[in-house]
């Protein structure tokens, strides 16, 4: 699918699951390294390319509490959910969410971010 046609689905199964509009989102290409992983700042080749697929994420500061929930739709057809406060990012299960967290645990303005909902296409 085109990224448009990601982007829209993601908006939607937002308000899906939220019962409310997105109020920001992203999305990012796939990426593999063909010779080399973590070899470039250790003076090795790398060949990084990105890919066609993309991940795209929608989201908002949550409507009420002071927790995160995040709902990936990543194909599996299984119910991908994670819920977590913004102190509590360590990993854990589901390992999936662990990206997600890391992300949010080194966030540099981590003050300033608000407990949020979002979505995963």
């Amino acid at each position: 699918p085109s990224l448009e046609t990601l982007v829209e689905k993601a908006k939607m199964l937002f308000k899906d699951t939220f019962g409310r509009e997105a109020s920001a989102g992203g999305a990012a290409p796939g990426r593999v390294n063909l010779i080399g992983e973590h070899t470039d700042y250790n003076l090795g080749f790398v060949f990084p390319m990105a890919l066609p697929l993309v991940t795209v994420v929608v989201g908002a500061a949550a409507a009420e509490g002071a927790n995160c929930r995040v709902k990936s739709f990543a194909g599996s057809g299984e119910d991908l959910t994670v819920e977590f406060g913004l102190e509590r990012t360590e990993p854990g299960e589901p390992a999936w969410a662990n990206y997600f967290k890391g992300v949010v645990s080194h966030f540099h303005a981590a003050k300033l971010l608000p407990a949020f909902e979002a979505v995963i296409v």
